[in-house]
C-alpha cells in the first residue's frame, strides 16, 4: 500500500524529468546563426542589405522535388561557367523567401572550392537546424519550396548590377535539364516593372513581362521558360517606376540546359 504523499513525489518527479528532458532538447537544438563546420546555417535576425528599391533575393533553376517527410538532407547544385569563380569567388545564400523563422545558410567554402566548367553540389543536413523551425503554427515547418538561393559571381551582398549562377534545390534527385528560371526580388515600395530577358549582346528579347502594380514590402517571384534558349550568358533587365524614382536592375546568367555530370 502506497504511503501518503507518495503519489505527489512521484508526479513531482516525473514532471521535473520532463523538464529536463525538454531543456536538454532544447539545447542540444542549437539553431541559432553559427559556424557548422565549411558553411553557416541558422536563425539570424538581421535584415537583408540590399541596394536601391529593388534587390534579387533568389536567382533559381525550376525545379520541384517534393516529399512527405523531411528528408536528411537538402541540396544545392549550379553550373559554374568556364572564366568565373577563378577570378571572382563565388557567394552561395540559401534563405527564406518569406522571413518566418529567419533561417540563414551562407558563408559556404567546400574542400577544394568551386570547380568551373562543371555542377557544382553542396549539401546539408536537415537535422542540425530545419528540422527544429516548425514551431509556427501560421507558416508551418520550413521546408525546401519555402528557401530562396543566389549564387553571386564576384560580390556578396545584392546589387543594381548582379552576375549570378541559377541554382536548383533539391534533396535527392538534381535535375538533368534547366528547363526555366525563377527570379525572386523584394521591392521596398510599390512598383510599375518591366521585365525583358535577352540573349547577351542581343537587342531583341527573347521574353517580355509587364507587371503594372508589385505590392511593396513582398518578395515577387517572376517566371521564365527556357525551351529553345542557347547555351550561354543570359541578361534580365528589369525597369520601372516607384514613389521614389526610376527603377533599374540587371541580372547576368549562365544558361546550360544540360545539368547532368
Amino acid at each position: 500500500m502506497p504511503r501518503p504523499g507518495s503519489s505527489r513525489a512521484v508526479g513531482n518527479v516525473f514532471l521535473a524529468a520532463i523538464g529536463v528532458a525538454t531543456l536538454t532538447a532544447f539545447q542540444s537544438a542549437n539553431t541559432q546563426y553559427g559556424s557548422r563546420g565549411f558553411y553557416k546555417e541558422g536563425v539570424r535576425r538581421e535584415p537583408s542589405t540590399g541596394a536601391g528599391n529593388l534587390y534579387l533575393l533568389s536567382a533559381l533553376i525550376d525545379y520541384d522535388e517534393p516529399y512527405a517527410n523531411l528528408p536528411p538532407n537538402f541540396r544545392a547544385g549550379f553550373y559554374l561557367p568556364g572564366g568565373a569563380g577563378k577570378d571572382e569567388p563565388v557567394y552561395l545564400t540559401i534563405r527564406e523567401q518569406s522571413l518566418a523563422y529567419y533561417y540563414w545558410l551562407d558563408d559556404v567554402q567546400p574542400p577544394g572550392g568551386w570547380q568551373t566548367g562543371r555542377m557544382n553540389r553542396f549539401e546539408w543536413p536537415t537535422e542540425k537546424v530545419v528540422r527544429h523551425l516548425n514551431d509556427r503554427k501560421e507558416d508551418g515547418p520550413l521546408n525546401l519550396s519555402k528557401l530562396a538561393a543566389a549564387a553571386r559571381l564576384g560580390r556578396k551582398t545584392p546589387g543594381n548590377i548582379e552576375r549570378v549562377a541559377p541554382v536548383a534545390l533539391y534533396h535527392s534527385r538534381p535535375p538533368q535539364s534547366a528547363e526555366g528560371y525563377r527570379f525572386v526580388f523584394r521591392p521596398d515600395r510599390k512598383m510599375r516593372l518591366t521585365l525583358q530577358l535577352f540573349r547577351e549582346g542581343a537587342a531583341a528579347p527573347l521574353d517580355t513581362q509587364r507587371f503594372p502594380s508589385v505590392p511593396a514590402e513582398l518578395p515577387k517571384e517572376f517566371r521564365f521558360t527556357a525551351k529553345g534558349w542557347p547555351d550561354g550568358w543570359h541578361r534580365l533587365t528589369v525597369t520601372g517606376y516607384a514613389e521614389d524614382g526610376p527603377v533599374n536592375v540587371e541580372v547576368h546568367f549562365y544558361h546550360r540546359r544540360n545539368l547532368g555530370p
